[in-house]
């Protein structure tokens, strides 16, 4: 039973680490990293929803074959509105565009009214052994209602009640049968950090999700105006001023949240800079730029929305330092109390202490 009991136990954390790097990974970059999750059926038998895939990225280099499962986003057709579909490639090449279906589908995506498939919309391929993508079933469930609890802003305090009141029941649990037995280990100063840890990477991955970055290239010349390829600003006169459209915030939750809109580029002015947003509150904002030194510029403004675990000030200081700074140490206030528990109760240190100085012991008994 002991025995189960262990295995259980390294299943759940693997489940868990699964599901962690598929929605970080995802979160962070806008795409499949490492593993995605099946959300539908349209490749049966080869997968189904619920199941956790392993991607490959692809680089610009790499060359897509025929018969590849491939990730990829279309940016026109049918399924434009549809994010990253995993379909297998029919036909085509990368001059023309690829022809993609579904193993349980009848016809090709192009038949349903999407065109080719770019090869700059494809991000990565399932790997194989064989012929044979490498599936973990069902695992992935697990991820899918991470999405549906994202988008839900209610079930964040809920989760994280649920795990304190497992973790108390742990502590409760573990105080009656330590009368009868001398020790436990360090098994529940585990629980604690990992419980700890896990709500800071929800937490995190939730303002992550919840976060823009615009990249913005522009041109100041001495002469005069002009437009310039991928840049919605164009090419500006020193002394012009121009201001654009940036981003409508938006509280679906409700707790108030914490904005704020930072930029490496002191040529741009964000129109709000430290937010306050109360439930249910829209804001428009823009910013302007103000063409003050000749030159190209490829700037990045960052708009983020925190949880309001710290002061409104406070946030924004750190978002001006790092907009990764803000979120680590926001993302890990909630979590905090949890992970340094073990290290304020007198039994739990004393028992870390132990573990340690016996490793240390077996570890150093075995040198030569």
């Amino acid at each position: 039973m002991k025995l189960f009991t262990r295995i259980l136990n390294i299943l759940l954390a693997i489940a868990i680490l699964c599901t962690l790097i598929a929605a970080v990974g995802s979160a962070i970059t806008k795409e499949p990293v490492l593993l995605t999750v099946i959300r539908s059926n349209s490749m049966s038998p080869v997968w189904e929803r619920g199941d956790m895939v392993i991607v490959k990225n692809l680089k610009e280099k790499d060359i897509v074959h025929n018969r590849d499962i491939i990730f990829f986003e279309t940016k026109k057709g049918s399924l434009a509105e549809k994010g990253w579909i995993a379909h297998r490639v029919v036909d085509g090449n990368v001059d023309t565009g690829f022809i993609t279906q579904g193993d349980a589908n009848k016809t090709t995506d192009q038949q349903d009214g999407s065109g080719p498939i770019e090869r700059e919309w494809i991000a990565g391929r399932a790997l194989t052994i064989g012929e044979k993508p490498i599936v973990i079933p069902k695992i992935g469930y697990l991820s899918l209602w991470m999405e549906e609890y994202l988008s839900n802003s209610y079930l964040l305090p809920v989760f994280a009640l649920i795990l304190a009141v497992l973790i108390g029941f742990g502590e409760l649990k573990s105080g009656q049968k330590q009368k009868t037995r001398k020790s436990k280990g360090i098994e529940l100063q585990l629980i604690y950090v990992m419980g700890g840890l896990t709500i800071a990477i929800i937490m995190g991955a939730t303002m992550l999700a919840s976060g823009q970055t615009l990249n913005l290239i522009y041109e100041i010349s001495a002469q005069g105006r002009g437009v310039l390829m991928g840049s919605d600003v164009g090419i500006l006169q020193v002394g012009d001023e121009v201001t654009q459209p940036l981003s409508e915030l938006e509280n679906g939750a409700f707790i108030p949240l914490i904005g704020s809109i930072t930029t490496n580029d002191k040529q741009i002015v964000p129109s709000h800079k430290n937010i306050y947003l109360s439930q249910g509150q829209q804001l428009e904002t823009n910013f302007t730029v103000t063409a003050r030194k000749p030159g190209m510029y490829e700037s990045t403004i960052q708009v983020g929305l925190f949880y309001p675990f710290l002061p409104a000030t406070f946030i924004y200081f750190l978002s001006e330092k790092s907009y990764w700074l803000a979120l680590i140490v926001v993302s890990f206030v909630p979590g905090l109390p949890l992970i340094i528990y073990p290290m304020i109760d007198g039994k739990m240190r004393r028992g870390i202490m132990k573990f340690i100085r016996k490793k240390k012991r077996k570890l150093l008994s075995n040198l030569p």
